[in-house]
This record gives structure tokens, sequence and C-alpha cells, in this order.
């Protein structure tokens, strides 16, 4: 049976007039008849319920755990502290830069008694850092070389091979006085030496040997290498080798530092002239101030109750510095290429400026 309804609907137009529509509909009494089930095409098959996820054969996980493997082992391999893909670097040059720790920005690197000098020194003697001849860190110092580039010249090192093949420090020959003629022979009226034991008293005679009692070792006078050596706080240079890389997956640049090389300035050398004392490998100096993050302090003037560690500090690239050379065919200097250190340290703060704008200008607004 069919039943009929009618449905009155008021619509208000904009100027007030009602309008009436009249909706006709139908209901069956019946239900509605339902729709036959199709059966699926056959060549479509139905999803397994009880889905396993798909575990990958020993011959699909061998590329990706080769690939894996290779770059493990490239990171061990790198200088780097936190390596960055081969195929990730778009740019990358190499900066020298020169870190004087007596400016006032650098000044938290080398408070009292916690230079960061005297922890790279402490930390070679006790056998925590490797030292390396220069920053290419490919030829380790012994112990005793660092402690021969340490020790000040002209003391406590003896002659050198130059000046022993020229024959200074051979013993004169036999008869020979040292002015060409031979030597005269002893007055027999001279007192003799005093026997052996005894002390010269000062009026040509002889004492025994005076017995200490006052109890306190007595210093010894004995030739130590150690008192010749510079000081930490007279190491006041630094040089840092580092990348600039500019990462295409993250879209930023990086300042990779490779190592840290101590400078005795010229000030401070016999030679006037900059002496290079060790290298270090940046990656093992990090690992070296994390292990006690207390200790190895960047010391915070402005508020005491904030120091960092010596390795957050250079994270956050809290000093200053200059750059001294950019990567090049010549291994140049800036000075060298621009012939005078006031042109050099003009082009250096022009570089600086460069490598920043680089970065921005990749960027587009």
């Amino acid at each position: 049976m069919e039943k009929t309804h009618f449905a009155m609907t008021k619509l208000r137009g904009f100027a007030g007039l009602t309008l009436s529509l009249v909706v006709a509909g139908s209901v069956y009494a019946q239900e509605p008849t339902p729709m036959p089930e199709q059966a699926p095409p056959a060549n479509l098959q139905a999803a397994p319920t009880n889905t396993q996820p798909r575990v990958l054969g020993a011959e699909q996980r061998a590329p990706m755990n080769d690939q894996r493997t290779a770059m493990a082992e490239r990171n061990r391999a790198s200088e780097s502290l936190r390596p960055i893909d081969e195929e990730d670097i778009m740019y990358k040059t190499t900066l020298w830069r020169r870190m004087d720790l007596q400016e006032t920005q650098n000044q938290p690197f080398f408070s009292t008694n916690n230079e960061i000098t005297r922890y790279l020194i402490d930390g070679m003697k006790a056998g925590v850092l490797k030292a390396y001849k220069n920053d290419s860190l490919v030829t380790e110092l012994t112990p005793e070389q660092f402690q021969t580039n340490l020790r000040m010249e002209g003391t406590g090192a003896g002659l050198s091979d130059e000046e022993k093949a020229a024959g200074f420090g051979d013993p004169a020959p036999a008869g020979d006085d040292g002015w060409g003629d031979s030597a005269k022979k002893k007055d027999a009226k001279k007192p003799a030496a005093p026997a052996a034991g005894g002390v010269d008293d000062g009026w040509g005679g002889t004492t025994g040997a005076k017995k200490d009692t006052s109890g306190f070792d007595q210093p010894s006078y004995a030739d130590d290498n150690s008192a010749y050596e510079y000081f930490p706080t007279d190491i006041t240079v630094l040089e840092l080798k580092e990348d600039y890389v500019f990462d295409k997956r993250r879209s930023r640049q990086y300042y990779d530092m490779k190592s840290i090389t101590l400078i005795i300035p010229a000030a401070k050398t016999s030679t006037g002239l900059d002496r290079e004392v060790a290298s270090f490998r940046y990656r093992d100096v990090d690992q070296y101030f994390r292990s006690n993050p207390k200790k190895f302090i960047w010391y915070n003037n402005q508020n005491n109750a904030k120091h960092l560690n010596m390795a957050d500090a250079f994270d956050l690239r809290l000093f200053s510095s200059r750059i001294l050379k950019q990567s090049n065919s010549k291994n140049a200097y800036l000075s060298q290429i621009y012939g005078g250190e006031k042109e050099g340290l003009v082009k250096a703060q022009q570089l600086e400026y460069k490598l920043m704008e680089w970065e921005h200008n990749l960027w587009e607004y």
C-alpha cells in the first residue's frame, strides 16, 4: 500500500513576502527489496585477515647491511665530530682561523688556573689525548717530542746537531791551551786538591762534609727539563682548522672543526716567530672536555651560576677569531696572496661576510 503525504514549506523573501511550496512524497509500506550480493571478480583475491609484517630475506637484507656498514666505517675513519655523508655535501671549503686567547671575548677560555692550553697539555702528558706534528693529523708525537716542543730555546736541550757537526762540545786535544799553544806545566807549589769527601773551607784547608740537620728537603739542582718548559699561560694563540660545509639535505651550513693547534706567539720566543707546539684532533678534544663537564668550564663573567662546558662553547661559537687562510691550490695565506698583513686582515673580514651572505642568498623569499 502506498501512502502519500504533503509537506508545506514556507520561504520568506527579501521583500517580506512568504512563498509556500507543496512537496509531495510517497512512502512505501513494504520493506525495500535488498540488492543481491555480487561475487568479486575472479582476478581479485580477498585480503587475508591476519596480515603478518613482511620479513626481508637474507638476499634483500644484505645490500642494506652493506650500505650501513660502509657508512659506519666512513664515519669512524672521518676526522669530523658529526660526519655528514659525502652525497649530502653540496659545497665545502676549508678555513684556518687564529684565536687570540688574550682578547676579551676569548677570556672565558683562558681564566686563571682554567686555561684551555693547560688542559690540553695535561691531557697529553696523562695519555688521554694524542698530539700530532701538524694539523694534517698524520704524524703522531711521542711524549718526548711533545716535551721538546714545549721547552724554551737554549735551556736544557744541549747542543743541536748542527752545532755538534761544527765541532762545538768536543774536548780540546791534549797539550792545547785553547789558543794554539801547548799547555803549561802545573805549578808544583800549587796546593793539592782537597781530599775526597772533604770540603774547602775557603782558607786553604779542608773540612768534613757537613750534614744537613735542618730536617727539610734540600732542593735538587739537577737538569730537569720541566723547569725550562713554557707555562700554559705563555701559549696564548690557538689555530683552528675547520670545514665550512653546506648540507643540501638539511638545507643549511655547518662548521665542522677538525683540529686545534697550540702556538707560542712570537713575543714569547727567542727567534721572534710563532712556534707550533702540537695539534690535537678536535673530535678527541670534544670527548675529553665532555668527560668532566664541571671541570673544563667556559667561565661566564656575567653569571657565575651558568658556566658552560668548553665543548658547548665551541659548538655555540662563543669565541672570536679571524681567518688566516682558505683552501687554495698554492696553500698560501691571505696575507701572502694579497701582499701584506693589513690587506690580509681586510680580505679575511670580507671573506667572513661573503660566506655568511652565500648561505643567505640560497633562500628565496
